[in-house]
């Protein structure tokens, strides 16, 4: 039995009383079977006109109708969507391109046709407190697998194809292979093409941050789906004897695996999950069949900076570059004979991008291959930390300025050249005595 708020109970009893029939679909039906917390509930109602509905919402508070399926809320009730059932037509190549038709009399089974996934089309019938399941939406939630509906209505929609990869990420599920074929195949047709940048990012985003991402990009691997620079890790093999687990996808899969454990540690934990997944797409380009790949970070970074054009956000697209480029310099760093400058030197490129999470990722592309284990890097981890903890995330403040120089009679021509080679020398332990004789 589904638990409802007490407004959401009166409101559910109003459209009752005026002659509807309240269901609860989709999502949070799922959620309950799967004893999953839900929060938004997308309602139903049958044998009412858009006009009634309004009406009947109206009295519990301020009504918003909007979009071309008609969904209204209330403002005094977050989280839930009413909506009239409705026939959809294709009209375009575009996943928003359909004809929509409100029928507050249509069949149940009528709609349930409509539905993606055997696992979204259940239905809580309010009234009765019983579940409608014409699809064995609940006997494959049960098994762990992923099935559409309706083969035929299923691929007018290509977003579905990424939202089944969130699905597999989020519920760690399997999906059925007729279901799977048939997503491999809207591939093949190019359907993903019609898909703007924005709504496959948002799709992204939610794989990214699922329990379990690896196995989302995993599915649109095997099916095809992934951008070219990802689809190019899974031939990139990698030196056994640094990585046994083989192909650079793997690898880059069990980065996320281990990412998503640490990630809400990160001060940007999603900007961190995009760094984990493409910290690595410059192996390809510089791979040279020997399983090397030297100077694949700063490749991979302008390769990101040119190429990738899914992150939208200015700010995650500088901390994603900078992850990628810099994610093996704190390993570096603590196998040169100066740490300390060097570090500085780190701190001064990353600018604004935490080097707490460049430590995290460094940790995890160490922990995302096949025989590392953490005992083993955890005293290298502990030197990172001392080292970062005695040093600040901050690169220090000039001793020399301009100041400086022009009391000393300094031509101001000269003064870039001067203020670098100071600022360089007091990095490498110079005090400020010893580079006010060097000017």
């Amino acid at each position: 039995m589904m638990k409802f708020s007490t407004l959401a109970k009166n409101v559910f009893k109003a459209i009752e009383q005026a002659g509807g029939k309240v269901y609860i679909v989709g999502g949070s039906v799922r959620d309950k079977i799967l004893n999953v917390s839900s929060h938004d509930y997308d309602v139903e109602v049958y044998g009412l006109t858009l006009d009634t509905l309004e009406a009947i919402l109206s009295r519990f508070g301020k009504v918003k109708t909007y979009g071309q399926f008609a969904i209204t809320s209330i403002d005094t009730l977050p989280g839930y969507d009413f909506a009239l059932p409705r026939k959809e037509k294709k009209s375009g190549d575009r996943h928003t391109d359909f004809v929509c038709e409100i029928d507050p009399f249509l069949s149940i089974d009528e709609s349930i046709s409509r539905r993606d996934l055997t696992m979204n089309a259940l239905m809580y019938d309010v009234a009765h407190h019983t579940i409608i399941d014409h699809v064995h939406g609940i006997e494959h939630i049960q098994q762990g697998e992923i099935h559409c509906v309706n083969p035929h209505t299923f691929v007018e929609d290509p977003l579905r194809i990424l939202r089944i990869a969130t699905f597999v990420g989020r519920f760690s599920m399997q999906v059925h292979r007729d279901t799977k074929a048939l997503c491999a195949d809207m591939v093949k047709q190019g359907m993903l093409e019609h898909l703007s940048i924005e709504r496959i990012e948002e799709e992204y985003n939610k794989i990214l941050m699922s329990d379990n991402p690896a196995l989302g990009f995993m599915f649109l691997k095997d099916i095809d789906a992934l951008p070219d620079y990802l689809m190019k890790l899974s031939t990139t093999m990698q030196r056994l004897d640094y990585h046994p687990e083989g192909d650079a996808f793997t690898h880059t899969m069990m980065v996320l695996s281990v990412a998503r454990q640490i990630r809400d540690e990160a001060q940007e934990p999603l900007s961190f999950m995009w760094a984990c997944l493409l910290h690595d797409i410059g192996k390809p380009i510089v791979d040279n069949g020997t399983g090397s790949a030297p100077d694949h970070e700063a490749v991979g970074a302008d390769y990101f900076k040119a190429h990738e054009p899914m992150i939208q956000s200015k700010k995650r697209r500088v901390y994603v570059e900078h992850m990628i480029r810099y994610h093996m310099a704190l390993m570096r760093i603590m196998h040169s004979k100066n740490p300390t400058y060097y570090y500085y030197k780190l701190l001064i490129h990353l600018k604004t991008t935490p080097v707490l999470d460049l430590l995290k990722i460094t940790t995890c592309d160490k922990l995302g291959r096949g025989y590392y284990r953490a005992d083993e890097w955890l005293p290298f981890y502990n030197d990172i930390l001392t080292l970062i903890t005695s040093c600040g995330t901050q690169p220090p403040k000039p001793y020399i300025t301009g100041k400086d120089l022009k009391k000393c009679s300094i031509r101001k021509v000269d003064y870039k050249t001067i203020l670098e080679t100071c600022y360089d020398r007091q990095l490498n332990g110079a005090t400020k005595e010893t580079l006010k004789r060097y000017i």
